[in-house]
């Protein structure tokens, strides 16, 4: 009978000892769920969000192939964004007309808490605007007041208008008032139509 019962505590006690081993293991899966102080509060994929202005009024548009969201910098990074600017003017008034008036795209982009865009890699602002002046801006980095459409770049940019082209070291510009001021080592291109 001693034998038994010493068999029948011994495995009793092979179980516990196996169950109190389990309980001290360090479990990987549970630190993969504990969010890291420089992850992203939040990814998504293939995402659309329409952001208005205080007035209610479509202010612009994005899409992306993916973001993060970082919650204590404030800042949002993008993969391949698409960006359409609404006109300001019908920002202003009450007819309910947004206009697309420019089209935004990079490889990559990050948005910071006050409205300012910055674009790299391939970077291209195109006019939805048959008549504008100003028809488009290329360039591998910019900076985009999306509050304003200031635009700025300190890298070679190349802007195509109604019959002209340009290259220039830098730009300084404002996408709404179709202005874009390139500085150093600027050249011209103007197409003479003769009718």
């Amino acid at each position: 009978m001693n034998i038994r019962w010493n068999i029948v505590l011994s495995a009793i006690a092979l179980v516990l000892l196996a169950w109190f081993y389990s309980l001290n293991q360090s479990e990987d899966n549970l630190s993969t769920l504990i969010k890291k102080p420089d992850s992203p509060e939040y990814t998504g994929q293939k995402m659309r969000t329409t952001v208005f202005s205080p007035t209610g009024k479509k202010q612009y548009f994005a899409s992306a192939e993916s973001i993060s969201h970082f919650t204590t910098s404030g800042k949002t990074h993008f993969q391949m964004p698409m960006v359409y600017l609404f006109d300001i003017d019908t920002l202003n008034t009450d007819s309910g007309n947004d206009k697309e008036s420019w089209k935004l795209s990079a490889n990559k982009a990050v948005l910071t808490k006050n409205n300012m865009l910055y674009l790299e890699g391939n970077v291209i602002a195109e006019s939805l605007f048959t008549h504008s002046r100003l028809q488009r801006v290329e360039t591998e980095s910019a900076v985009v007041n999306l509050s304003t459409q200031d635009i700025t770049s300190d890298t070679t940019v190349k802007i195509y208008g109604q019959n002209f082209h340009s290259t220039g070291l830098k730009l300084s510009g404002n996408l709404h008032q179709q202005i874009a001021t390139l500085k150093e080592q600027v050249n011209t291109y103007y197409e003479i139509n003769k009718q």
